[in-house]
């Protein structure tokens, strides 16, 4: 072999053992039980390390290199709160991805000490018994302060955990949603989409809560909304409470302020009265109200008329309005229909918007719901996943937040778990208490996981350096 070629041989031999040090992973490669390693360039070449550049430390000053690290402490925060917005399941899809779509409805929860501050939370049978509204109130209370389970109907269908109501004498109620033959000749329905024609009535009402609702068993603000003027009066422990009245166009508000709190109280209505609801409140901190329409898949609140409504928007601090639908549309629900249906939940969240300019809206999806076939098998409807998305869609594109309880509860096929679990009912679509136990807290904690977010960005929590970071490692002169 001629020399020239022997020396072209070892230099590519060398050359590709220098590109083989540089590209072989540093920590080794295991085969079996076996680590093969191939030394660093730097290694064979016995080139000393180059030594880290302190200049840049050197000339900063204490106050400097502190300002460095927080900011890089800042810049790390942002990027979890990116990441979990981008992936986590229970994260609010913000209408055009604006982080700072809640600041409002945060900086009236900071102020709800010296003011009351109102949340709305309508939904189908899902919210039933003040499920998961319940825990809702209890966890806002229990942080921000505040007492009573807010707004109720004079005529209550369906039981709840958080109150005992009775109603003696002709009592007659009209409805928005459900059944054709309990509309009403107009749509004057007021903030609950149903109203109740009394007369001669007495309205008995205890408020209960135990451990999981306790701040709900008291109240210490009465307010009967009423259609046109009413002839009222108010009993708390025995003694008649005097109630004071206001109203804008055909609604009337007769509010009594208590001196001190109470669990119950008796409504007497002398004559007539078109009763939109009772507010049982606290007179500072945060009311929830829980809404729930059996049987309504939404679009059914745009027949109530605004009139009846915007009265009641406009006196309340209303910060958040909660809607959540979706479950009743889903076994009849075609792939077709979709769009049609987008758009009249787009319509509804626009009604809110027009009431509640300031108020933060989030629209919750439907949960995972499933049906049995011929042969037994348990699945979740077909069409769940794309009305989901188009639910999404709708609500985003109109403004609003979107929560996915579907992905939140683990997605398609998860309610046979939650039903084995004992978290959901046999009927493959209600949460168990226990369930809609769970799913309130998830919800309160991501509410909770934007506020803290808020705070920081808002420069209300400090960043702080961790402990074994100090000046000490680094150079200063």
């Amino acid at each position: 072999m001629k020399p020239r070629n022997i020396v072209f041989f070892i230099i590519c031999l060398l050359a590709g053992l220098a590109l083989l040090s540089v590209l072989f992973p540093r920590g080794g490669v295991r085969i079996g039980g076996t680590t093969l390693r191939f030394p660093a360039l730097a290694e064979v070449l016995d080139v000393p390390e180059e030594p880290a550049d302190t200049d840049s430390v050197a000339v900063l000053s204490p106050e400097e290199i502190m300002e460095q690290r927080l900011a890089a402490l800042k810049t790390e925060k942002m990027e979890e709160f990116n990441a979990y917005c981008q992936n986590d399941p229970a994260r609010l899809y913000l209408p055009g991805d604006d982080e700072t779509y809640l600041d409002a409805f945060f900086r009236k929860m900071q102020d709800a000490g010296s003011r009351h501050l109102r949340i709305l939370h309508y939904g189908d049978s899902q919210i039933e018994c003040d499920r998961i509204t319940g825990i809702l109130r209890q966890e806002f209370q229990e942080e921000f302060g505040g007492c009573g389970v807010g707004l109720i109907p004079a005529l209550q269908t369906v039981p709840t955990y958080t109150t005992s109501q009775s109603l003696t004498g002709e009592a007659e109620q009209f409805m928005a949603f459900g059944p054709a033959n309990l509309r009403g000749s107009d749509g004057f329905y007021g903030p609950m989409a149903k109203r109740t024609e009394v007369t001669g009535a007495t309205v008995s009402i205890s408020a209960r809560g135990g451990k999981d609702y306790s701040h709900a068993a008291s109240f210490n603000k009465v307010t009967v909304l009423t259609r046109g003027a009413a002839r009222l009066t108010l009993t708390v422990k025995g003694d008649t409470v005097a109630l004071d009245s206001a109203n804008a166009g055909e609604l009337h508000f007769y509010t009594a302020s208590l001196s001190r709190g109470a669990s119950s109280a008796t409504l007497g209505v002398n004559g007539h009265a078109s009763i939109l609801g009772i507010q049982l409140d606290g007179s500072r901190g945060v009311n929830v109200d829980n809404l729930p329409m059996r049987g309504c898949s939404g679009p059914e609140l745009l027949k109530v008329d605004r009139g009846s409504m915007r009265p009641f928007f406009a006196r309340e601090n209303v910060g958040l309005i909660l809607l959540q639908y979706g479950g009743n549309s889903i076994p009849y629900l075609s792939r077709k229909a979709l769009p049609d249906y987008k758009e009249r939940i787009k319509n509804m969240i626009g009604m809110f918007r027009q009431l509640a300019p300031e108020a933060g809206i989030i629209f919750i999806g439907p949960s995972d719901m499933a049906n049995a076939d011929s042969t037994g098998t348990v699945t979740t409807y077909p069409v769940l996943p794309e009305a989901v998305k188009a639910l999404r869609e709708a609500a985003n594109e109109s403004g609003a937040a979107f929560w996915n309880m579907y992905e939140v509860m683990g997605g398609k096929g998860s309610m046979s778990k939650w039903v084995s679990a004992g978290l959901a009912g046999s009927d493959y679509v209600h949460f168990t208490p226990a369930g809609a136990k769970k799913m309130g807290h998830m919800l309160y904690e991501t509410l909770q996981f934007y506020y803290k977010f808020y705070r920081f960005r808002s420069g209300q929590d400090k960043v702080e350096l961790p402990e074994e970071d100090s000046l000490k490692t680094d150079t200063v002169r």
